[in-house]
C-alpha cells in the first residue's frame, strides 16, 4: 500500500497559479532578506542572547506528579501495539490494505511520530518499546541488564548511520516493504539486533549511539519546543520548555558521526521526493539504454535477485547522502575561509542549523501521506489482522484518499519550506556568533550557508512542483 502511494501526487490537475521560477525567486529573495535583517539589526550579543535568554527550565507540579504513571501507561500500551503489529505482520492477511502492520510502520509510527517529536517533543525516547521490553525480560529471568562493555570511542554513532541508511533503503527501494510478513520479519530482526546491543553495551549506550530510530527521533526534536527527560522509571519526567529550534544550539564539539546522520536524514527525504520525478525516470531510461550501465545493472541483478530498477535506485540513493557531505565539507571550508578564521572551529556544529529544513520537509513531503493513508488506522483498529473483525464497529469506514486538495497542499508546503529555511538562517545566525570571534567574521562565515540554504530551497521547491507541473 504505502509502497505506491505518492505523497505529493494528485488524481487531478493543479496549475500553479504562478510560474514555478517566481516561486522559486520569491523563497529566495525571503531568506537573503532575512539575513540581511539579521546582518543589519542582531549583534552579537542582540539575537543570539535573546534566544538563549528563553529558554527557562519550568517545573510544573501536578504535571510531575501524574508524570511517572503517565510514562509507565504510555510504555505499556507501546509494548503492546509494538506486539500486535508483529503478530499482525506474521499472522494476519497477506493483503497490505486489510493489514495493521504496514500502516502502523509506514504511515502512524515512522511519520506520525517524525511530527509529533518534531513539534511537541521526544516521545519517543519515553515510549520505545524495546528497552522496556529488554529491561522487563532482565527483571523477569533475574539476570543482570548488560554487560556493560565501554562503547569504542572510534565507533562513534556510525552505527546508527549503518541502520538509518538500510531502514531509507528499505522505505524507497526495497519491494517487499509493503508485504507483512515481510516487513515483520525485518522489524523482529532490528529488535533483536537493538536487544543484542543493549545486552553488550547498556540501553542508555545503545539509545544514545546505535538506535537508528532513537537518534532519529532525537534530531527531530531538538527543534521541538518541549524537552522531555529521565525518562527511566524511577524518576519522574522533568520538562524544558523553550523556543522552536533553541535545542539546536550546543556548546560541546559534534562528532562527525553525527553530522553524517543528520545529513543522511536530509539526503534520503530529498531522495524520496526526486525518484518520483520525471527527471528520475529519465535517468532510469538512460541507464537502461547506456550498454555497459545496463549490463552491469543485469549482472548484479542476475547475481541478487534484485531487479535493475532497485539496483539504480540503491546506487542513486547512496550517491544522495555522499553529495550532501560532500558539499556540505565544501561549504564549511569556504566559510572558515571567509571569516579568515585562524582555529580550527567546530563547523559540524552547523549541521544542526540544516534540521529545521529537515523538519520543514519531513512535514511538506509527508503531510498529504499522513492525513491520506493514515485513515486506513480507522478500519484497521476494528480488523487489525483481516480476519474480518468489527471490534470498534469502524471496518467498513470509507476512507477519503482526496481530503487533502492539490491547492491547499502546495501553498502548505511552500509556506512550510521557506519557513524552515528561514529559521535555519537564524539558527546559523546564532550558531555563527558563539563561534567565531567579531560579528564580522560571524557574518562572513554565513554567507556561504546563505548560499546553500537558497539552493536547497530551489531544489526543495522543484521537488514538489515536479508531479504537479511535470
Amino acid at each position: 500500500m504505502t509502497g505506491r502511494a505518492n505523497a505529493h501526487g494528485f488524481g487531478q490537475r493543479f496549475d500553479l497559479p504562478l510560474p514555478l521560477w517566481l516561486w522559486l525567486t520569491g523563497a529566495g529573495a525571503t531568506l537573503v532578506l532575512t539575513f540581511a535583517a539579521l546582518a543589519l539589526f542582531a549583534r552579537r550579543r542582540g539575537l543570539g542572547a535573546a534566544f538563549l535568554r528563553s529558554i527557562d527550565l519550568l517545573r510544573f507540579a501536578p504535571l510531575l506528579r501524574i508524570a511517572h504513571p503517565l510514562a509507565v501507561v504510555l510504555r505499556i500500551f507501546s509494548c503492546a501495539v509494538f506486539v500486535l503489529t508483529l503478530a499482525t505482520g506474521f499472522f494476519g492477511n497477506e493483503d497490505a490494505y486489510a493489514n495493521l502492520i504496514v500502516t502502523m510502520v509506514w504511515v502512524l509510527w515512522w511519520v506520525g511520530m517524525a511530527f509529533f517529536c518534531a513539534l511537541i517533543g521526544d516521545l519517543w525516547e519515553v515510549v520505545n518499546p524495546l528497552p522496556t521490553l529488554y529491561r522487563a525480560v532482565a527483571r523477569l529471568t533475574g539476570r543482570r541488564e548488560s554487560l556493560a562493555l565501554p562503547w569504542p570511542a572510534w565507533l562513534g554513532a556510525w552505527p546508527s548511520v549503518v541502520l538509518f541508511f538500510a531502514f531509507a533503503w528499505a522505505e524507497l527501494v526495497w519491494q517487499d516493504k509493503d508485504v507483512p510478513r515481510a516487513l515483520a520479519s525485518g522489524l523482529l530482526a532490528y529488535a533483536a539486533l537493538s536487544w543484542c546491543g543493549m545486552l553488550l553495551f547498556g540501553v542508555e549506550a545503545w539509545c544514545s549511539k546505535g538506535d537508528a530510530f532513537a537518534m532519529a527521533f532525537r534530531v527531530l526534536s531538538r527543534f521541538a519546543p518541549l524537552e522531555m527527560r529521565s525518562s527511566t522509571p524511577t524518576e519522574p519526567a522533568r520538562l524544558r520548555l523553550r523556543p522552536y529550534g533553541a535545542g539546536l544550539l550546543t556548546e560541546g564539539a559534534v562528532p562527525n558521526s553525527v553530522a553524517v546522520f543528520v545529513l543522511l536524514m536530509l539526503a534520503t527525504v530529498t531522495f524520496d521526493g526526486f525518484h518520483e520525478t520525471p527527471l528520475m525516470d529519465s535517468l532510469g531510461t538512460a541507464a537502461q539504454t547506456a550498454r555497459p550501465v545496463a549490463e552491469a545493472l543485469f549482472m548484479l541483478s542476475s547475481a541478487t535477485g534484485m531487479d535493475e530498477t532497485q539496483w539504480l535506485n540503491t546506487v542513486v540513493l547512496l550517491l544522495f547522502p555522499l553529495a550532501f557531505v560532500l558539499i556540505f565539507r565544501g561549504v564549511s571550508a569556504w566559510m572558515l575561509r571567509l571569516a579568515g578564521s585562524s582555529t580550527h572551529a567546530d563547523l559540524n556544529a552547523m549541521v544542526w542549523s540544516l534540521v529545521p529544513i529537515a523538519v520543514a520537509y519531513h512535514l511538506a513531503h509527508y503531510a498529504s501521506l499522513l492525513l491520506t493513508t493514515g485513515q486506513f488506522i480507522v478500519p484497521l483498529a476494528s480488523d487489525p489482522f483481516g480476519w474480518g473483525w468489527n471490534l470498534f464497529g469502524t471496518r467498513g469506514q470509507a476512507v477519503n484518499l482526496g481530503i487533502v486538495s492539490p491547492a491547499v497542499y502546495w501553498y502548505t508546503a511552500v509556506t512550510l519550506i521557506v519557513v524552515g529555511h528561514v529559521l535555519a538562517v537564524i539558527v546559523a545566525h546564532v550558531e555563527a556568533t558563539r563561534r567565531f570571534a567579531s560579528h564580522r567574521a560571524a557574518l562572513l562565515s554565513q554567507l556561504p550557508m546563505l548560499v546553500l540554504m537558497v539552493a536547497y530551497t530551489s531544489l526543495s521547491l522543484w521537488i514538489m512542483a515536479q508531479p504537479i507541473v511535470g
